[in-house]
């Protein structure tokens, strides 16, 4: 337990302090966030797709199983907050950031330290392959969805195509498929730029949370797309992994990871293409501290599967 706390404290604290940064910045500064999206949307994230694709060592048995849960499990998750946002007469802006926050988990700068502590490196190993098609996921359908509360659909795939990260993940997946190493000096580059891409979303959602209106925690929108997240996925996950048949570590790992808070990048998403910014921040926030109490009782139920 008293590792499980210290893991915790060493995911959690760097998170918050690039969060306080980033809501002192846009407090004294009030700079310009569209400025940092973009950088993040079109340099950061191209650099770290290709250097995480090219260098991944996953066998294609394991990648095809992780894939096949990735898609299906995203349709339902798709499928189920377009359902309860219709039922529940959500505006256009709301739908789609119910939809960013109830696809997307925060897989990465937080998922992975925690299965490197419950999962060991094995599970590691799945954790990260799982990032590289949630990285290609967010900066394809997320992009489209985000695009979604502010063009039609025809624009919004217009947008897609215009997107450097539709490419850099085509040249990701040719490296990874045909095993074709990068000369180390390129590599290196794209590391180095790629590994700023969780402390620029890091600080933009402090500069959300700065802006957003606290009084909104009130809204029914914003609970109802919180449980989506906290009690919605997770049972879409389950069922996912009942009908592909997946058991074992894969199964375990890939539970826990779709489990986590919302993600950090729906955040970069509302904040270029518009929408309702103030619901996707606090639904981070609010299901990042939330996820202190339930993930202990996910990673549980978890080695069950």
């Amino acid at each position: 337990m008293g590792n499980y706390a210290s893991i915790f404290g060493s995911v959690s604290i760097p998170i918050l302090l690039a969060c306080v940064l980033g809501y002192l910045y846009q407090k004294y500064k009030s700079p310009d966030s569209k400025v940092l999206a973009d950088v993040s949307l079109f340099v950061l994230s191209p650099c770290l797709i290709i250097s995480s694709l090219s260098e991944s060592s996953l066998n294609g048995s394991s990648f095809g199983h992780i894939a096949l849960f990735t898609l299906v499990q995203t349709f339902l998750c798709w499928a189920a907050a377009f359902g309860a946002g219709k039922l529940f007469r959500f505006s256009s802006p709301s739908l789609r950031a119910m939809e960013l926050t109830t696809i997307f988990a925060n897989s990465n700068n937080y998922g992975l330290p925690l299965l490197l502590l419950a999962f060991g490196t094995q599970g590691f190993a799945i954790g990260v392959t799982n990032v590289i098609l949630h990285i290609v996921l967010v900066n394809t359908l997320g992009l489209y969805i985000a695009s979604r509360s502010s063009f039609s659909p025809g624009q919004a795939v217009s947008k897609m195509a215009h997107n450097p990260l539709i490419y850099a993940a085509a040249v990701g997946l040719i490296l990874y498929v045909f095993h074709i190493p990068l000369p180390s000096s390129l590599q290196d580059g794209f590391k180095l730029i790629g590994g700023a891409y969780a402390a620029i979303v890091l600080l933009m959602l402090g500069m959300q949370l700065k802006k957003a209106n606290w009084r909104s925690s009130l809204r029914r929108e914003l609970w109802i797309a919180i449980i989506m997240r906290i009690v919605g996925v997770p049972l879409l996950s389950w069922l996912t992994l009942t009908l592909l048949g997946i058991h074992g570590l894969i199964a375990s790992v890939l539970f826990v990871q779709s489990s986590m808070p919302s993600a950090i990048n729906s955040v970069v998403l509302m904040e270029k293409y518009g929408g309702d910014q103030e619901l996707v921040a606090l639904n981070v926030a609010i299901t990042t501290v939330a996820s202190f109490l339930y993930l202990p009782m996910i990673i549980y139920w978890s080695f069950g599967l």
